[in-house]
């Protein structure tokens, strides 16, 4: 079975994107779970809580923030994640003592995998990389360390099947990502409105209320009424239905919101990335069934 370990299961963009893999490789006829100590994830695939993971042979495990040293450390993912928050500088010195003094076993029966969602560095620099039989990467701008000499195969996440909108309301700007600083949403809305937008909606799951509160509710309150919160939408073609434009200014490759507008027909604003190769969701799914080692289906092309 593969199955996907996660340190955080809250509808953001990497949970979103391990759902969306789950489904598709469930739907190719590869069994699939994904692990989660959110309760987020539970009924949108093929899934369970952290407690419930136990390694098992012939398994491939992928593994997204969850800091590794040893492979004990997955016999209690729950006491693993909360030990790592609760000590990170003991957590950044016994990482470093790995990589200087010796490196972990690898395990034997079963496949652990790397998959670096974001930038890639929380994910790389969390663990001992020499656990690890592959890393998984979206994209060839991602800070991953080479020293580990472990096998690396890149592809980005997987996107919706979605469809030029029939009609799009006039003057509405969408900014869509995680409510946190990094995505620099209070300088999308700023732009939007200096470039003639009426109304402008937040999509995004709320994960920094601080930033929030300090950043994002200033700018309503300079404009009543016209910057609205929408939250986490899990249906992405009624996302790009409600918005004629969609402004970012987060510089983010391995972003999929840029190809999503593209395929919707909405106006896309944000700043320009290093090019990455363009890949059908068919030739992504191939890519990891190679990766991973499994066995192509011979009905395959008939699925989704």
């Amino acid at each position: 079975m593969i199955k996907i370990i996660t340190g955080s299961s809250v509808p953001v963009g990497a949970t979103v994107a391990l759902v969306s893999l789950c489904n598709r490789l469930n739907a190719r006829g590869y069994e699939c779970r994904l692990f989660g100590p959110d309760h987020w994830h539970l009924d949108k695939c093929k899934s369970g809580e952290l407690a419930d993971f136990r390694p098992e042979k012939g398994d491939v495990v992928l593994v997204h923030d969850i800091g590794l040293h040893s492979v004990s450390d997955l016999n209690d993912l729950k006491a693993t994640i909360k030990e790592r928050q609760g000590n990170r500088w003991c957590q950044v010195l016994q990482k470093a003592m790995c990589d200087c003094f010796g490196s972990a076993k690898k395990p034997d029966d079963f496949q652990l995998v790397l998959t670096c969602q974001g930038d890639g560095r929380s994910s790389a620099q969390q663990s001992n990389l020499s656990l690890f039989h592959k890393i998984h990467c979206l994209g060839h701008t991602q800070q991953i360390p080479r020293k580990a000499k472990l096998p690396v195969f890149v592809c980005p996440n997987l996107v919706d099947d979605l469809k030029p909108s029939g009609s799009k309301p006039a003057k509405v700007a969408g900014v869509v990502g995680t409510i946190r600083r990094e995505n620099r949403l209070e300088l999308s809305i700023r732009r939007a409105f200096e470039e003639g937008m009426e109304t402008v909606i937040l999509y995004g799951y709320l994960a920094d209320p601080i930033y929030y509160y300090n950043d994002i509710r200033p700018l309503a309150e300079q404009y009543p009424g016209k910057v609205k919160f929408a939250g986490f939408v899990d249906d992405k073609q009624k996302l790009y239905d409600s918005v004629s434009d969609v402004y970012c200014s987060a510089i983010k490759p391995w972003s999929t919101v840029k190809l999503e507008s593209k395929l919707t027909g909405t106006r896309f604003h944000g700043p320009d990335s290093p090019p990455e190769e363009h890949m059908t969701n068919d030739r992504i799914l191939s890519v990891w069934i190679n990766a991973l080692g499994l066995q192509p289906r011979q009905d395959a092309a008939a699925l989704p």
